[in-house]
């Protein structure tokens, strides 16, 4: 083979390359793992809405196309909210170690280029969501606006940003539901509430673990003025306490059954010993391992949902 002919051979391989990256980048714009999150919520409220059986609901191709609607619509509008975060962040995040290489401050991609994909997403999701229903594409509007223009500038001036945040992170789980329902009614607020209060002693043990990172970035939050991580730890345990009582709801509501409460309250138990143990030790690897119950215990209540529905 002469020199040629190998030059020739890499030069797909090597377009391929720069193809996948310039994806990767893109994808990691819309915060991956909040758009999981977001889609994980939102599936689970939309099943547990659907007032029939399962199988009598997908009978019917009209459900199917309303459920991708539910589905790409609110993961789209996620998404664009989060490149919007990322454009508004990206000075902070230049600063800050574990964000340094994100595509903005890495400079992989422009902030007019992140700008249109995101402009692009949330019309695309806002469009969909509208042929949904006006209250689920009104809680994707609110989602977006309370996240973007809300949060993400508090997050800079007060530690209530804690609280504001975790309204965007909550507000799709009541969405899938009201997508099925079209009314936001109590069970609709009963999943708002549960991803809420989760929110709060997840990601306060979250800041505990980057704090150094947040403070170098001018974030505005308890584990930078809590030296002894005391105040953070018992928010945590408070927070945890009302997410357990939260995972009972779904069971008192009749929206599922004893498999589901045994589970849940287990769960909800599990997250409150870790909460304590994090307070007990107030150390890195203690806030780890909240931070990843935390995680556990959500995908545990989801999945109890969906298995245990009534």
């Amino acid at each position: 083979m002469n020199p040629t002919q190998s030059s020739v051979q890499a030069l797909p391989k090597s377009v391929e390359q720069t193809a996948s990256s310039v994806l990767g980048d893109y994808y990691e714009l819309t915060k991956p793992g909040i758009t999981q999150m977001v889609a994980l919520t939102t599936l689970t409220g939309y099943y547990v809405a659907i007032p029939v059986s399962f199988v009598d609901y997908a009978g019917n191709s009209s459900n199917w196309i309303h459920f991708f609607l539910t589905m790409i619509g609110t993961i789209a509008i996620s998404a664009g909210s989060c490149v919007f975060n990322h454009i508004a962040e990206r000075k902070e995040d230049a600063m800050m170690k574990r964000t340094a290489t994100r595509p903005l401050p890495s400079g992989s991609v422009s902030v007019s280029q992140a700008a249109l994909f995101g402009s692009m997403l949330t019309a695309i999701g806002a469009a969909m969501l509208w042929n949904v229903n006006i209250v689920t594409f009104l809680l994707a509007v609110i989602t977006w606006i309370v996240y973007v223009v809300v949060y993400t500038p508090l997050k800079k001036r007060s530690t209530l940003s804690l609280l504001i945040g975790g309204i965007p992170g909550a507000l799709p789980f009541a969405g899938g539901w009201t997508a099925v329902r079209g009314t936001p009614d109590v069970e609709a607020w009963s999943f708002f509430a549960i991803l809420f209060f989760w929110q709060l002693p997840h990601f306060l043990a979250l800041s505990w673990m980057y704090r150094h990172d947040y403070r170098e970035g001018g974030f505005v939050m308890h584990a930078i003025s809590d030296r002894t991580g005391r105040s953070v730890a018992l928010q945590s345990v408070m927070y945890s306490l009302l997410t357990l009582a939260t995972f009972m709801v779904p069971f008192l509501l009749g929206l599922a059954g004893m498999v589901y409460v045994l589970g849940a309250f287990g769960l909800g138990l599990w997250l409150c010993v870790e909460s304590i143990q994090f307070l007990r030790r107030r150390q890195h690897r203690s806030a780890r391992r909240l931070l990843l119950t935390s995680y556990a215990a959500l995908m545990g209540v989801l999945v109890l949902l969906i298995i245990d529905k009534v």
